[in-house]
């Protein structure tokens, strides 16, 4: 069995080349159906089996056809936030979304929070903020905080959406 440190660095070593991969502009993606969608579909099958065994560990059951994004956090502290969907399992327009974390080059990621979301991330535009939310999920006519600029869970923050309805949706308590 292969050791839990040459597996953190073996992800670390996926997770760079995805930086390096990714770190051109952002680019506004759409799926089949037309709408918004921010995630890219995980072609390593190495990088997808170490989402799958921790899922697996923490109970969840995975069909596979899972998509990934990611956005760093607190830069001082090599924090990454990783999204992941499994796009197998829909419900409705939303899909089981995972929230890992990794802190630092050689550990491997941590399960943080778990959700139903839409395919639509919200992110800062003008870069990494110095507190709040970093990463917001579309959820129904709104979104939700995936996690803080620490890397950690943050479903109690509000999210990033800047629209008419978000508004109206705070405005009247939904």
């Amino acid at each position: 069995m292969v050791s839990r440190k040459v597996r953190a660095r073996a992800f670390a070593a996926h997770m760079a080349l995805i930086a390096m991969l990714c770190s051109g502009g952002t680019v506004q993606a759409f799926s089949s159906s037309g709408s918004p969608d921010s995630y890219s579909e995980i072609e390593d099958d190495e990088l997808k089996n170490t989402f799958l065994e921790i899922l697996s560990a923490d109970g969840e059951s995975s069909t596979g056809k899972l998509v990934l994004f990611h956005e760093s956090g607190d830069a001082d502290k090599q924090v990454v936030v990783h999204v992941v969907q499994d796009r197998g399992v829909p419900r409705g327009t939303q899909y089981p979304t995972y929230v890992f974390r990794t802190v630092g080059e050689l550990e491997g990621p941590d399960l943080i929070f778990k959700s139903h979301t839409g395919t639509r991330l919200y992110r800062h535009d003008e870069g990494v903020p110095e507190n709040g939310c970093l990463l917001s999920a579309e959820n129904g006519y709104s979104d939700i905080c995936l996690a803080d600029i620490q890397g950690n869970a943050a479903p109690d923050l509000p999210g990033l959406r800047k629209d008419f309805w978000s508004d109206l949706i705070k405005l009247f308590g939904l």
